[in-house]
């Protein structure tokens, strides 16, 4: 029965670890509620082994009755080949394992059956009996007596002869009557006497005899008999009263101490729980600033190829009218001043979005820290679960699950860093093109006034224009491509800790979860 139990926690542990690698969040809970049905039932086998009450058979029963309904729906649920392998298994086992139990508890019964209604009923009827006896000879001693009397008596009338004769004949009757019959009951009430003082080394006379002394002997030594046997039970119950009060002892002291483990390791994963979400909103917030501030970038980047488009229509309207040189070469100077303040205001939000993405790389560096102090944890329960021994399988698939989401959560803020790392070289870049343009504007500034001062130079000049307006067209579609990727860098850092943020909630429900059924499982064996 115990090689049968064991076969059975393991097949429910690896069924829990393949329910695990599914998802299967509800088949895994059902499948932790199942071991914990059957571990109650061990428990209270054991007890039956020990105590012998009917209602810790009842008890097994029901406890055996709620595990086949859970084994049954997980049925429905399992898809792979390998669980439904290990519910054939587990149901083989639970199938052996509820036919030794009931052989056991049979045999347990029928032997207390024996001791309670046979050997206590035989053992009055006994006594009885011997009493009968004994009174029956006293009474038929007492018979005979007076008949021997008379007889005499009856000698002596007839003759003095023959009196004589009579009275011979009758005193040595009397005398082989008396030694016949009051020595063996002389010993044999001895003998009885000795056994009622507790004395069962006496040997019980007469049992040769055929008479009714012989009778008497046998029922006697039936007695004893019966009080050698009714000892030895005795012991038999005293040895398995203390066996009985050792294993409460053992259980109690277990669950004591794993109520102690898995309250401390619950506490450490809900400190770590909080910090992950609190660490995830705090990675949202930055996304979403990160987001606003590209944007922002995208619509400076817009002004400055809207303004680059300004110098070249300025280019063109030179080119055409030279009437118009002072004043487009005025507008130029304008518009480049103004080109220049809003590169420089772009470069400044571009650092900003620089610092953001650096504070980012520091919170997905945090996170990963939690990770590893949550995976940490998570081996400490296994541990745990390990010195636990077969009560702490359930949760030892519980923390190899928590386990998972640390490494899914290390994985997430991995990629999360090389994301961040990817804006912070898109945005060096943007800085490095927004450089660009102040220092094309510059340049602009300077053939204004070239044209100012040299009209006949204005051909030269005004392909220098346009070939400068080319590049500050290219400049700003670099600039306005290295917002796109911020944006969608940022967007991907929000994704990320949106993930962050839901495996904490789920690692928050598991542990809950696991917090609920370790609770019941304590307040179940401590109600036993």
């Amino acid at each position: 029965m115990h090689e049968a139990g064991q076969s059975a926690e393991k097949a429910i542990s690896n069924l829990m670890q393949g329910l695990q690698e599914e998802f299967n969040t509800d088949g895994v809970y059902d499948a932790g509620r199942a071991m914990r049905h059957l571990l109650l039932a061990q428990i209270y086998s054991n007890r039956f082994l020990v105590e012998n009450e009917r209602s810790q058979i009842l008890r097994v029963t029901v406890e055996m009755t709620e595990f086949r309904k859970l084994i049954d729906s997980l049925g429905h649920v399992v898809g792979s080949t390998s669980g439904r392998e290990e519910l054939e298994i587990l149901s083989e086992v639970l199938d052996r394992w509820t036919a030794s139990f009931d052989g056991v508890a049979k045999a347990i019964s029928e032997r207390n059956d024996i001791v309670a209604y046979q050997l206590d009923m035989i053992g009055p009827s006994v006594a009885a009996g011997l009493e009968e006896m004994k009174q029956a000879n006293i009474d038929e001693q007492d018979i005979i007596g007076p008949q021997a009397t008379a007889a005499i008596e009856r000698s002596l009338v007839i003759g003095i002869i023959a009196s004589a004769v009579a009275l011979v004949f009758g005193l040595l009757s009397a005398i082989l009557i008396g030694r016949g019959i009051a020595g063996p009951i002389r010993s044999m009430t001895a003998a009885m006497g000795a056994l009622a003082e507790g004395d069962k080394a006496v040997e019980i006379p007469a049992q040769g005899r055929r008479d009714e002394v012989g009778e008497m002997a046998a029922a006697v030594q039936v007695f004893k008999d019966n009080m050698i046997r009714a000892d030895a039970l005795a012991a038999e119950q005293e040895a398995e009263r203390a066996k009985r009060e050792q294993r409460a002892q053992v259980i109690e002291g277990l669950t004591r101490d794993f109520d102690e483990a898995v309250a401390e390791v619950l506490s450490q994963v809900g400190a770590a729980t909080s910090e992950m979400q609190s660490t995830a909103t705090s990675m949202s917030t930055t996304a979403e600033e990160t987001n606003r501030q590209a944007t922002a970038v995208a619509a400076a980047a817009e002004q400055a190829s809207a303004n680059v488009q300004t110098v070249a229509s300025a280019a063109e309207e030179l080119s055409s009218s030279i009437e118009e040189i002072s004043r487009q070469v005025a507008q130029s100077a304008e518009i480049a001043g103004q080109a220049s303040g809003d590169a420089q205001r772009t470069n400044q939000q571009v650092e900003g979005l620089a610092q953001a993405a650096q504070k980012i790389g520091q919170v997905v560096q945090l996170i990963q820290d939690i990770a590893e102090q949550t995976n940490l944890l998570a081996l400490n329960a296994t541990i745990e679960a390990a010195r636990a021994g077969d009560a702490g399988k359930g949760f030892a698939v519980v923390a190899s699950e928590v386990k998972n989401l640390a490494s899914q959560t290390a994985k997430a803020t991995e990629e999360i860093g090389l994301q961040i790392s990817g804006i912070q070289t898109e945005t060096s870049e943007a800085v490095g093109a927004i450089r660009g343009i102040g220092e094309t504007i510059n340049k602009i500034n300077e053939i204004a006034a070239t044209i100012a001062s040299a009209v006949e130079e204005q051909g030269a000049a005004t392909r220098e224009i346009s070939r400068n307006v080319l590049e500050a067209a290219k400049g700003t579609e670099e600039v306005s491509s290295n917002i796109v990727n911020v944006t969608q860098a940022a967007g991907e850092t929000g994704a990320a800790a949106g993930q962050v943020t839901a495996s904490a909630g789920n690692l928050a429900e598991q542990s809950d979860h696991l917090r609920k059924a370790v609770e019941a499982f304590l307040s179940g064996v401590r109600a036993a």
